[in-house]
């Protein structure tokens, strides 16, 4: 019985909570215990400090935008000119003068801009941050137009306004001290504070090492405008927000990157001032360096709607957070201040106080917690806390625009008439932060202190009623205008003088889907280079990129440039994402409405989808099934979910178990690995029983949860090989990574405008065509197959060994697409395996071992590859992201302070590698020449992974010269190269006259059969082409190469010089950033190093593009990404920004030659952009690509005509090949026969001259 009693008596406590918790919901309601949950989490703070960089940013915008200033854009110049001031450095200065090298000076806008700003930052540059308040006085004005509308704008006031005092008629705001529970206005405060006014208008105010807690700083907000003005100042700011999300974080850090003044700090923290724990907590960490100088407690909740009898939850919840809370909140502070003895750093408190004491009614208990806080003035005096918490009241007036005002905005104008002054939220937030930097702070600590910014709103009678009758007024007469206008409106339809717009009628939107194509300068762009690089390299022996492709978490290189350089797909983006991923499709029989349909239809339903419906129907689901995102276990190999990774264990049976059928065969294997544990026994029926007994071990499966890597940058949901119309029986033989690179390929042919792969052996010979596809590990779906599917019995096909080997790849490429008999080479170098490929084709084209190259990388991404590179801790912990309140898209964050390992992704990149020679005789596009490639290892080490500085190497050069070598000097190369040109030319004609005279001897010889004509004719022709070949290699040895085994010349200085180019001149540096904390430190240092070296003029930042930001980290496509990325920039003009550093980490500060930026920026143009690469295994890589308009500087002007036309008629064949490729599902189209008869193969492989 007594175990029954106490089972009773937890039933009965049981039933005791439940009543108690159900009294707590009817009493205080949802709302209130909602509102009242805690969410303050310290592993989500973000911390924001880097404003050296952003400054170096808006240099970079400032100059972009005052090439063409306009009335449009002035006060935009004006603002970020007064930020790039207030926090000018070192580097942002040297950065401005450089830059002021690239005007005219003074003589145009543009000069005059980059030169005051130049001065000014040099004034400032040693004074602390100063906010300066340059809020426009606005004043709000409604008008209602003939059609009825009621229209709110703002226009600048003509009068200034003022307290309506005559004693002191120049001080616009009353302050007054508060002692006994009396407010005694003083005109000597008043007009300190009028002078602090004026003060924060011309010098500014600075907050540089003080600390401020500020709460309700949402957007449209007074608080968040008031942060802007802290932050300006140099202040270091704590803010809490409870809509804590990605979203808002990326709004703080965008305020704080362009307003952040030098030195300033911008904390940001989840926070629910409803919820007494997150108060406990918030004062917890509000200590040390973050001890609060100022706290801003202005976080609010609406209550609007509610009169007196309509008092419910969210009434009570806000009075809590509006008064029982806030003064729980100071409270805290003030005990934490007093346990530790801090009496000389009370912290000010700006008091929101309000007007509105019931004057508007409706919103419920608002006017109650804001008259409750007013006795806090009375309390300082009262009570022990004051030498911790100084009172410094404002009584906040109509203040326009902000969330619970902007439906008011209308009736402002009448508002005014009643002799209230309104404010815009700028210029109440400029009020109040003077009160802070000026004399009022130090006067509040003696005593409490009101400041009235109510503009006179408390001093109007009745004033509910007299806005009910303006907003009546407004819609009464904006109902007139309406009714008048409609009626003549019928009255000009039926007497025929109706005004009609010519309207023109609206069209859907097509995509125009098409292969990139670069951008080809006009020859005047090109021959201000001619003079110099005419005929200055070999162009047989010159490398370009004529094509490239890829797939990737974001599709295609077409699609992932779209959301890397603009974050967004455009319309061409949205729909190709929709056909890749099988949304939709074309289907040639549809029907719309009846009548036959041209156009893509929905692949589920199979209705008609018009391309502008594309993005509003599908770009939800595109968006959310690319990128970076949590893994899709459909998508994966073997369906592999992280959630639920499966292992074996061994189990030792302690019984034995019942007996199984089995055949004889497999019985005996059994019995063969558990000898006597393993007994066989023959039924009655014939078959064989299995009985494992006591002792025998098994393998048991079991799933955990793998929570280290749960995100990857996955290809697009629903990518499919056979929509590109490869065969089903291709599709099962192959590994996934060769579909992959069958598909980019041929899609990189295709950009290059060849349809047929074949059309190249009309020009070249089939062993002239060369593949270096790699990868660092291979066919790893097949790996596993081999391994892990065998060990289980599962059905596995006989040939699968094949598709492990990492040069099956290529092979597949060459036999399904190209048939060449040209070397195959198959670079492995991790990470980095995509630059040992380009530099492994570099290496064939120059030696001239081929003429075209295949080159590039391609990864997959697997179960058990992601679980030993989250083992050795590589990757981030995506657990510990999530918890720190990041979205999978945030978490490769390179250069940013709070980086922890890189993203794995999967896909493929290639490039299709040409001479500069074939390339211009063919019509080939050409996106980038490839000037210098180049791979190095890292010397003694005991870590594999570490990245090194061998790179290093690459600009070494020596330096105990005393003068500039001369061959860096072109027009001394040019001379040298025309004197021994002459030379050749001299010597062929010698030979030719030499020939002569042999031809006269041979006849008066009388030598039998001699064909005089023939034998001149190709003895001709031997020396011709003799001495062609000389000129080329004098070319290639005084252009191309012309540095090599030159010690004062380092490869990287000698491969842009080539172009007449030098180390300024490249513009961007693509870096293997990984999100590592390790590899950005090293290769920032790397980069850092080779262009002190090498002389880069101090100013000329280097723009530092981390592309994993955005796919993730691909290993051995990675770099090929980075390449078809920096062809893009080439042709673009276009830097795009690392959206994901938020904060970069301030150890990279110290490289004053690099510059970091988060948004994407426009360039004049650029000419060179340098990638590195590092892989584990000691892998380092660096490539430079320079922009084709140096190459075409090289040849005749009517060769570059010929050229253009050549090019554009290649690219439109392209481009309808491509449309039907996507229409018919049929893009890549995989060949069965080689491009000749097979049995004239052997002919074919020893005749050098056989074309097709």
């Amino acid at each position: 019985m007594a175990v029954k009693r106490d089972e009773l008596s937890a039933v009965d406590e049981w039933q005791a909570d439940l009543e108690e918790l159900e009294l707590f919901r009817n009493e205080h309601g949802d709302d209130y215990i909602n509102g009242i949950k805690p969410i303050f989490d310290i592993r989500k703070e973000r911390v924001y400090d880097s404003f050296w960089n952003w400054c170096t940013r808006d240099v970079a915008i400032l100059f972009d935008l005052a090439k063409h200033p306009t009335i449009n854009n002035i006060d935009l110049i004006e603002s970020i000119s007064r930020s790039i001031i207030n926090r000018a450095t070192d580097k942002s200065i040297a950065q401005i003068q450089h830059l002021c090298s690239q005007t005219n000076g003074e003589k145009t806008h543009h000069g005059r801009i980059m030169r005051l700003c130049l001065q000014a930052s040099i004034s400032f540059k040693n004074r602390d941050a100063a906010f300066i308040d340059s809020s426009p006085d606005l004043g709000p004005i409604t008008s209602i137009d003939k059609q009825g509308k009621i229209i709110y704008t703002e226009k600048p006031r003509t009068a200034p306004f003022k307290v309506r005092r005559p004693s002191i008629p120049q001080v616009p705001y009353a302050v007054g001290s508060y002692d006994h529970g009396i407010l005694t206005l003083s005109d000597r405060l008043s007009s300190i504070y009028a002078e602090d006014l004026d003060n924060a208008r011309q010098s500014g105010m600075s907050f540089r090492g003080k600390n401020f807690l500020v709460t309700g700083a949402g957007r449209n907000s007074i608080g968040f405008e008031v942060l802007k003005c802290l932050v300006e100042g140099g202040a270091r700011c704590t803010v809490t927000t409870s809509s804590y999300s990605p979203e808002v974080t990326r709004m703080y850090q965008q305020l704080y990157s362009r307003h952040g003044g030098k030195d300033s700090v911008l904390r940001v923290l989840p926070f629910n001032q409803g919820s007494r724990k997150d108060i406990q907590e918030l004062a917890t960490i509000m200590v040390d360096g973050w001890e609060p100088d100022f706290i801003i407690p202005f976080a609010a909740i609406s209550e609007n709607g509610r009169e007196l009898e309509d008092l419910d939850s969210k009434s009570e919840l806000a009075h809590r957070l509006m008064l029982t809370n806030l003064l729980r909140l100071l409270g805290t502070i003030a005990r934490n201040k007093r346990q530790r003895g801090i009496t000389t750093r009370p912290a000010t408190v700006v008091l929101p106080l309000s007007p509105n004491h019931g004057l508007l009614g409706n919103d419920g208990l608002y006017a109650e917690s804001k008259r409750g806080l007013e006795t806090l003035l009375s309390k300082w005096k009262s009570e022990t806390w004051r030498d911790y918490l100084s009172m410094l009241a404002v009584v906040i007036g109509w203040t326009r625009s902000t969330g619970l005002m902007e439906d008011n905005n209308i009736v402002a104008q009448g508002v005014e008439a009643l002799g209230v002054r309104t404010f815009s939220k700028e210029q109440m937030a400029g009020l109040i932060t003077c009160l802070l930097g000026g004399r009022m702070n130090a006067a509040s600590q003696s005593i409490p202190l009101v400041v009235d910014l109510s503009g006179g709103m408390g001093k109007v009678n009745d004033l509910k009623e007299k806005l009910t009758r303006i907003r009546h007024e407004l819609k009464a007469e904006a109902d007139v205008r309406r009714a008048i206008w409609d009626e003549q409106q019928r009255e000009a339809a039926l007497t025929g003088t109706a005004d009609k717009p010519r309207m023109p009628r609206e069209l859907s939107r097509k995509a125009n889907l098409r292969i990139q194509l670069p951008k080809l300068p006009d020859w005047q762009g090109v021959s201000s280079h001619a003079a110099t690089l005419a005929g200055m390299v070999d162009l047989g022996r010159t490398v370009v990129i004529t094509g490239f492709s890829e797939l990737g978490p974001h599709g295609n290189s077409r699609t992932r440039w779209e959301m890397e350089a603009d974050g967004a797909y455009s319309l061409e983006g949205c729909v190709e994402m929709a056909w890749m991923m099988g949304l939709i499709k074309h289907d040639p029989h549809a029907q719309k409405n009846g009548n036959s349909w041209t156009g893509w239809v929905d692949a589920k339903t199979s209705e008609p989808v018009e391309d502008g419906e594309v993005p509003s129907k599908y770009m939800s689901f595109i968006l959310q099934n690319t990128g970076l995102r949590e893994i899709d276990p459909s998508t994966c190999d073997n369906n592999y979910d992280p959630e639920r990774k499966t292992t074996v264990q061994e189990i030792e049976l302690t019984q034995d178990l019942p007996p199984f059928e089995a055949s004889l065969e497999v019985a005996k294997s059994f019995q063969l690995q558990h000898g006597s544990k393993a007994e066989i026994n023959k039924a009655e029926s014939g078959v064989y029983l299995v009985r494992l007994r006591a002792g025998a071990k098994i393998l048991l499966p079991k799933a955990t949860r793998f929570n280290r890597s749960t995100v990857a940058g996955q290809i697009p949901t629903g990518w499919s090989a056979k929509r590109y119309g490869i065969a089903d029986e291709i599709i099962d033989q192959v590994d996934p990574v060769t579909l992959f690179t069958l598909v980019s390929t041929f899609d990189a042919l295709l950009a290059s405008g060849i349809v047929d792969p074949y059309e190249l052996y009309q020009h070249i010979h089939i062993s002239e065509v060369g593949n270096a596809l790699g990868s660092s590990m291979g066919g790893l779906s097949s790996l596993r197959k081999v391994h892990r599917d065998r060990f289980l019995e599962n059905p596995v096909q006989g040939d699968i060994l094949q598709e492990t080997f990492t040069s099956t790849i290529g092979a597949w490429c060459n036999m399904l697409l190209m048939s060449s008999t040209g070397p195959i080479k198959t670079p492995v170098g991790a990470c980095a395996t995509s630059l040992e490929s380009l530099d492994t084709g570099y290496d064939l084209l120059v030696s001239q071992k081929v003429k075209v190259c295949i080159v590039g990388g391609v990864e997959d991404f697997v179960e058990d590859v992601s679980f030993e590179f989250g083992s050795m801790q590589a990757t981030c912990d995506t657990q510990k992201e999530f918890d720190a309140g990041r979205s999978p898209s945030e978490m490769s964050r390179p250069t940013a302070s709070t980086r922890s390992g890189f993203v794995e992704s999967q896909g493929c990149g290639v490039q299709i590698l040409t001479t500069a020679e074939l390339a211009l005789e063919l019509g080939l596009p050409i996106f980038g020449i490839v000037a210098y490639t180049g791979m190095a290892a890292d010397g003694a080490g005991r870590s594999v992974p570490a990245p090194g500085q061998g790179v290093l190497g690459n600009a070494r050069e020596s330096t105990s010269g005393t003068f500039r070598p001369p061959l860096l000097d072109i027009g001394y190369r040019r001379r040298l190269l025309d004197m021994r040109l002459q030379q050749v030319n001299d010597n062929c004609q010698n030979n030719l006259d030499l020939l002569e005279h042999e031809i006269s001897y041979l006849k008066e010889m009388g030598t039998e059969g001699f064909e005089e004509e023939r034998y001149r004719r190709e003895v001709t022709a031997t020396l011709e082409k003799a001495a062609k070949k000389q000129e080329a290699q004098l070319r290639f040895d005084l252009g191309n190469q012309f540095w090599k085994n030159e010690p004062e010349i380092s490869p990287i200085r000698g491969s842009l010089a080539t172009w007449g180019l030098g180390i300024d001149d490249i513009a961007v540096a693509s870096l293997h950033g990984t999100s590592t904390i390790k590899n950005e430190t090293n290769e920032c240092s790397v980069l850092q190093s080779q262009l002190k070296h090498l002389g880069r003029t101090q100013g000329n930042l280097l723009h530092c593009v981390c592309q994993k930001s955005l796919t993730g980290h691909s290993k051995a496509a990675a770099t090929a990404w980075v390449v078809n990325g920096a062809c893009q920039m080439l042709s673009s003009g276009v830097v795009p920004g690392n959206r994901n550093a938020d904060n970069i980490d301030d150890a990279l500060r110290q490289h004053d030659l690099l510059h970091f930026p988060d948004t994407t920026l426009k360039m004049d143009a650029i000419n060179a952009v340098e990638i590195t690469s590092f892989g584990f295994g000691q892998k380092g890589g660096q490539a430079i690509l320079v922009h084709p308009k140096f190459l075409y500087a090289t040849i005749r002007r009517e060769a570059f005509e010929e050229y253009t036309t050549k090019r554009d008629s290649r690219w439109r064949k392209a481009c309808k090949a491509f449309s039907e490729g996507l229409l018919g599902e049929n893009l890549v189209n995989l060949k069965t026969s080689p491009p000749y008869d097979k049995r004239e193969e052997m002919q074919v492989l020893l005749d050098p001259t056989v074309r097709f």
